[in-house]
C-alpha cells in the first residue's frame, strides 16, 4: 500500500460523466498501466501527490466498476463509493484496486457525502473452496488479535484490534479483512475507517458483506460455495495462499 500506485492508462479517454447513468465511468479490463498517484489517496496513505515539478498531480475521474484479472473478477463499490481509477492493477492472474467515497474522489462533482472509507480489494491466485480462511486465520495472517468474525455463504470475515492505522492517516487502530472464492480465484477484502468510526466495528462488517455480494452478483460464477471452517483450520499458517493474497 505503500508503494507507488499504478493505474490504467485508458481511463483518460473514458466516456464523458454525462453519458453514464450514476455519473461514473466504466473501466476496460486488462488496460495499458502507468504510473501515478492520486491526490486524495497520497493525503491519506502518504505517498505524495506532487509531481517532480512541485506541481499537483492531475487526477482522474472515479471509475464505477472494473474488471480484475482477466475479467474473472469484477468490482463495483457499495452505494456512494466509487474506485479510484489510480490504484488499479490488473493482469490475467492478479488484480488489485482500491474503493472510496466517490464525492471525495470526484472533488466533490459526483455522489453524495459518506463514510470516508478505505476498501481494498485483491485478486490473488487460484484457489479452492478448502483455501477460503477462518476469522481466526485473517487474524493470524495479519498479526493481530481477533475481537470477531463471521462465516457464511462462501465468505469470511474478521474484525481485527490493530493495522488500521497503519494504512490509513488518522485512521481507527481496528479494521476489517475479508476473504471468498470468486469462480475459482480467491479474493481479499480489507476496510480501514477513521479513527472512532462505526465502520471500523460493527458496521465494516456489514459493509463488505454488501461488496461480497455486490462482487459475485456481477462476476462470473455467481456465488461460491461455502466454505467449510473445520477443513480450513488444517491448514498451516505459513505459506497458504492465503498468505499470498494478502502479502503485497
Amino acid at each position: 500500500m505503500r508503494r507507488v500506485i499504478r493505474c490504467s492508462g485508458a481511463v483518460m479517454l473514458a466516456v464523458s460523466l454525462m453519458a453514464c447513468a450514476s455519473g461514473v465511468p466504466d473501466s476496460k479490463p486488462d488496460a495499458t498501466k502507468e504510473t501515478g498517484t492520486n491526490g486524495f489517496l497520497s493525503g491519506i496513505l502518504g505517498d505524495g501527490s506532487a509531481k517532480s515539478d512541485g506541481k499537483p498531480a492531475k487526477t482522474k475521474p472515479p471509475l464505477s466498476r472494473v474488471s480484475l484479472a482477466g475479467s474473472d473478477v469484477r468490482v463495483s463499490g457499495p452505494d456512494g463509493y466509487c474506485i479510484d481509477p489510480v490504484t488499479v492493477e490488473t493482469s490475467k492472474e492478479r488484480g488489485f484496486a482500491l474503493i472510496a467515497s466517490c464525492h471525495i474522489l470526484s472533488g466533490g462533482k459526483i455522489g453524495e457525502p459518506v463514510e470516508p472509507v478505505l476498501i481494498t480489494v485483491t485478486v490473488g491466485p487460484k484457489g479452492k473452496v478448502s483455501d477460503i480462511p477462518t476469522p481466526q486465520q485473517l487474524a493470524a495472517t495479519a498479526g493481530h488479535a481477533l475481537l470477531g468474525g463471521e462465516t457464511g455463504d462462501g465468505f469470511s470475515m474478521a474484525n481485527l484490534d490493530g493495522g488500521g492505522d497503519s494504512q490509513l492517516k488518522g485512521g481507527d487502530t481496528r479494521h476489517w479483512r475479508g476473504a471468498f472464492l470468486q469462480g475459482d480465484r480467491l479474493v481479499g477484502l480489507a476496510l480501514y475507517a477513521p479513527k472512532g468510526s462505526a465502520y471500523a466495528g460493527p458496521h465494516g462488517g456489514g459493509m463488505l458483506g454488501k461488496l461480497h455480494n455486490k462482487i459475485a452478483s456481477l462476476s462470473p460464477g455467481g456465488h461460491s460455495e461455502p466454505a467449510n471452517p473445520a477443513k480450513a483450520a488444517k491448514k498451516p499458517q505459513e505459506e497458504t495462499v492465503l498468505g499470498r493474497l494478502f502479502r503485497r
